[in-house]
Parts: C-alpha cells; structure tokens; sequence
C-alpha cells in the first residue's frame, strides 16, 4: 500500500485479464449474434482472427516501445479497446465484428506494459509487487462469469459492458 501506483497496477491488471478472458471466452457467441446465420465453424474463424491481430499487436507494439512511452502507448491501446468494444456494443454486422477482431489487437500490449509500468521503482519490493500482479489475474476467472450472467439475463451484446468498463480503470491507470 505503501506504492499507489502498484496498487493502481494491480488492479489494472485484474480488470485488463478480466476483460482479455472474458472477450476472448465470448467472440464465437457473440459472431453468432452479431451476424445471424454464422455457423460455430465460421464464427472459430473470427476468434482466430482475433488471436492474429493479437499477435500483430504484441510484435508491432514491441517495436514500437522503442519509440513511444510505454504509458502513452498503454494509454492509447486502452483508447483503441474502448472504440473497439464501443463498435461491439452499438453496431452488429461487418462493424461489430470488426470490432471483436480490434479487440484482440488492442489487448496485445497490456499486460507486459502494466506490469512493467507497476513494478517501476519498487526496489526490494519488486518481488512483492510481481506476486501481487500475477495474483490479479484472478480477474480472468471473475468478469467472464458476470458477462454470462449479463448475457443469460440480457443477450450477449450487453454483456460486453464488463470489458468496456474494464477498460475505463486500464486508461485511468
């Protein structure tokens, strides 16, 4: 407690695995939804496209570390999420799924950039910190519980108001 920003870490690392895992989890779903008639088959190719993009991201937002702030980059990837999941939640078709698609590449450099950025001048706490990070990925296994429960009250469009404000906490970090 004594490091605010390692406490805002660990809580933007939670909410980002949360939101990760929780998109993730519901992109055959919600390609199913989006664009009615899609087969389960069909709809794995835009989970597959939606990991690709997380590749492109991880790789191209690597290089671009060298140029760019991390904080800035981090900050503008939380941006592009909240477009992102913003296009997931008011459009359907080609739009949305574009969108689900985006979602992928945005996620790519978050989590090894808030870790980064919240164990930065810990000094013998670093280890601590570390621990306390990899713990919040324990948002993995709660926010994708709440989206279906969103989505078995609601439908699973809505359900994508989790991540959206997940994404709110990873831009104020």
């Amino acid at each position: 407690l004594r490091f605010p920003h390692l406490v805002k870490g660990v809580l933007a690392q939670f909410f980002y695995v949360g939101a990760q895992v929780g998109v993730a989890s519901f992109v055959i779903r919600f390609v199913e939804f989006a664009h009615p008639g899609t087969s389960d088959v069909e709809a794995a190719n835009y989970l597959k496209l939606h990991l690709l993009a997380f590749m492109i991201g991880r790789f191209g937002g690597s290089a671009l570390m060298k140029r760019v702030r991390p904080a800035a980059m981090l900050a503008t990837f939380a941006a592009g999420s909240l477009v992102s999941v913003g296009m997931v939640l008011l459009s359907r078709g080609p739009a949305a799924l574009a969108g689900i698609v985006l979602l992928g590449f945005f996620h790519s450099i978050m989590f090894p950039t808030i870790f980064a950025l919240s164990i930065r001048h810990l000094g013998p706490a670093t280890g601590k910190g570390s621990s306390l990070l990899v713990m919040a990925i324990i948002g993995g296994a709660i926010f994708p519980a709440i989206m279906g429960r969103i989505s078995d009250a609601t439908n699973i469009q809505m359900a994508f108001l989790v991540p959206l404000a997940c994404y709110c906490f990873v831009l104020y970090f």
